[in-house]
């Protein structure tokens, strides 16, 4: 074989190496940007795109989905982005996803990242217009942290005219100085403490003796827990009721008795003339008189009091509103 022969045969393998190396070069290139793959585009509108350009990736949940076809100018504050998205991809992304821009890396290229949202929606067809969410500028973050470093710059300022004013204060020095505030400190944190433990022990006997309210023990108790003893307070007031009525009957006959003997005083007729001229039997019957207005007295006295008596007291506003529907309580 001629050394011309040879030499065609190095070319034609190495001529057929290279076509190789390209065409899998241009498949695996062809790969990341979804070129012999079956897409569908959808749409996003943002103010600013920060360099996005066509061929970018974009995103969904960190894995590639697709590539960014077109970028173009609506009007002077609308950018439209349109991307190309895998066919499988229709089953996973929902129409209320959000686009927003990020970055490659930390300073790699713009790409479009499609985020998820948990509600749900339906799932995203050809020609959607994505909801969008604008990409935080970096002049913004710069103007903020300006802003805030002179605000700093103003509270340190401040804090150092505060520094010095306490530093020149002579009663504050005084008051550093003062031996005695620790020892009143110290008595007002004793005191504090006895108060306190004080108040816990009171809160226990409290408790203590609600518990034996609620079991029934002691005279409190079992007025609460008797369930007769209403009934029996009820005859009780009845009974007290009862015998005001009938004293006051009684005040009342003896009010008519003693306007009848007056009357026949006055006439000079009737027996009550001649038993008023027994001066002695004239005095028991005035004693008696005082007697009866003093025991009535005293019988309105004890009726007023048991109308104010904490377990009477109630039965007794029932009463009156019986009586009188109108009364207020």
């Amino acid at each position: 074989m001629s050394k011309h022969t040879i030499d065609n045969v190095r070319l034609g393998l190495f001529v057929l190496a290279g076509t190789v190396l390209l065409i899998l070069g241009l498949y695996v290139i062809g790969k990341d940007y979804a070129l012999f793959e079956t897409t569908f585009p959808i749409k996003a509108r943002f103010e600013n795109v920060g360099g996005l350009v066509a061929g970018h990736n974009v995103r969904f949940a960190g894995i590639t989905v697709g590539t960014v076809k077109s970028v173009e100018i609506l009007n002077d504050t609308t950018i439209e982005v349109v991307m190309h998205i895998k066919e499988e991809m229709r089953q996973v992304i929902r129409k209320n996803s959000i686009a927003s821009l990020g970055t490659d890396g930390i300073v790699g290229n713009k790409i479009i990242i499609l985020e998820p949202v948990k509600e749900p929606a339906p799932f995203i067809e050809a020609g959607d217009i994505m909801r969008s969410k604008e990409e935080i500028k970096m002049s913004e973050i710069m103007e903020t942290l300006r802003r805030t470093n002179e605000n700093v710059a103003v509270i340190s300022e401040s804090l150092v005219q505060t520094v010095q004013r306490i530093n020149s204060s002579a009663q504050l020095a005084v008051l550093l100085d003062d031996t005695s505030l620790s020892d009143n400190l110290r008595a007002a944190l004793i005191n504090l403490r006895t108060a306190t433990r004080e108040a816990s022990t009171m809160m226990q006997d409290l408790h203590h003796t609600l518990g034996g309210i609620e079991r029934g023990e002691g005279t409190v108790g079992v007025l609460l827990k008797d369930t007769s003893l209403a009934h029996q307070l009820d005859q009780a007031v009845r009974q007290i009721q009862t015998a005001a009525s009938e004293a006051d009957q009684l005040a009342n006959d003896l009010s008519r008795l003693s306007n009848r003997v007056e009357n026949d005083f006055q006439q000079g007729s009737g027996p009550v003339q001649s038993l008023l001229r027994d001066s002695a039997m004239t005095a028991e019957i005035q004693s008696t008189l005082r007697n009866v207005e003093k025991g009535t007295a005293a019988f309105h006295e004890n009726m007023e009091a048991l109308k104010h008596n904490f377990l009477l007291r109630r039965y007794f506003k029932k009463q009156a509103k019986q009586k009188n529907p109108t009364q207020q309580n």
